[in-house]
């Protein structure tokens, strides 16, 4: 086993490529595979690995990858994998997680146009038991930004949200409070004099996966 202590206030994104180093002397003439996490993924350090010829695994969270991405995949194209958790072990098929995976090519650019760009084999994962946590977290989400625009729509026009554009920014404060900005819509009416015309109750239409809200009164 190799170790090293860094100081702690020691970037850890600056350790991936002297670790890549170390390893490399450790093994001599054998081959070893680089296991790390979300850190080693970026420019600098892919170049380095791929200048020394190091193969690599890490996890790149989901967020980095664009939405154009996740729009075009279908679960349909994506092949089922035979694992089981041990948390399933002792549920029935039916009752398991599954797990499905696709695998594609990524293209990393550089910060300087005139560098390469390294294309990457790329495996995306579907679990459903992670997608099931994360609807029923964004429903959880969306109910309580529901609760604070019916609130807001009922202060409308009042001494606080005299102006639509009080009310926008207002709006947009709740959805990034609640993390539901990519999955809300909201609309904002106006009188004849620029004022929010609501006074009293409020109305909302949903769809799935996006959330449109419509606050205002007859």
């Amino acid at each position: 086993m190799h170790a090293r202590v860094f100081d702690g206030g020691t970037a850890e994104v600056s350790q991936v490529v002297g670790a890549m180093k170390d390893l490399r002397r450790l093994a001599g003439p054998q081959e070893f595979l680089m296991v790390a996490d979300a850190e080693l993924v970026s420019y600098p350090h892919i170049a380095a690995l791929l200048e020394a010829g190091v193969p690599f695994i890490a996890p790149v969270a989901a967020a980095q990858i664009k939405d154009e991405v996740y729009a075009v995949l279908g679960l349909e194209t994506a092949r089922v994998v035979g694992w089981v958790p041990d948390r399933d072990a002792g549920k029935k098929p039916g009752e398991r997680e599954v797990y499905r995976v696709l695998e594609d090519v990524h293209h990393l650019a550089g910060p300087r146009k005139r560098g390469p760009v390294f294309a990457l084999r790329r495996i995306l994962v579907h679990s459903t038991g992670n997608a099931a946590g994360q609807r029923a977290a964004r429903a959880k989400r969306l109910a309580k930004a529901a609760e604070d625009m019916d609130k807001l729509a009922r202060a409308a026009g009042g001494r606080h949200y005299k102006t639509a554009e009080k009310v926008a920014a207002r709006a947009g404060v709740i959805a990034a409070k609640r993390r539901v900005t990519a999955c809300l819509r909201r609309q904002v009416r106006e009188d004849e004099a620029g004022a929010p015309p609501w006074s009293g109750a409020s109305t909302r239409t949903c769809s799935t996966p996006k959330r449109r809200l419509t606050a205002g009164t007859r």
